[in-house]
């Protein structure tokens, strides 16, 4: 198993370079499962969502949602992400905001502290003001 840095992953799931595309198509084929850290998916969220991109939320979480079913990549915990991504589908805030949570639900926090108003009213979120 080999873990994954963002740009490969964002390099995968655009294919907008096609030499870089077959390289990472190549080495995800090869290296099944490939490790994905959280902060992967947070970095990846981001990129897909900016300015070069311009993804849409529900053609992330496409991407996040065949991620987590595939057997070609492993987390490191597949329970939280799915979580977080159950969250961030229905929610307003960030992906990594819900992944910050879903972390913290897991390490028996009562609540997660937060001044980002997107998290008000949110489970398992206190938005202080």
């Amino acid at each position: 198993m080999i873990g994954l840095d963002t740009n490969i992953l964002v390099r995968y799931f655009t294919r907008d370079d096609e030499s870089q595309w077959r390289q990472a198509a190549d080495l995800i084929q090869h290296n099944q499962p490939c490790f994905i850290a959280h902060i992967v998916l947070c970095k990846l969220v981001w990129v897909l969502r900016g300015a070069n991109y311009r993804f849409q939320k529900q053609e992330i979480v496409s991407v996040l949602e065949a991620m987590l079913h595939s057997a070609a990549f492993e987390f490191e915990n597949r329970s939280i992400l799915d979580q977080a991504l159950q969250q961030y589908k229905q929610g307003k805030a960030d992906f990594s905001d819900y992944l910050i949570g879903a972390i913290s639900r897991q390490m028996d926090c009562t609540e997660t502290a937060t001044f980002d108003g997107k998290l008000k009213g949110e489970k398992g979120f206190r938005c202080l003001e």
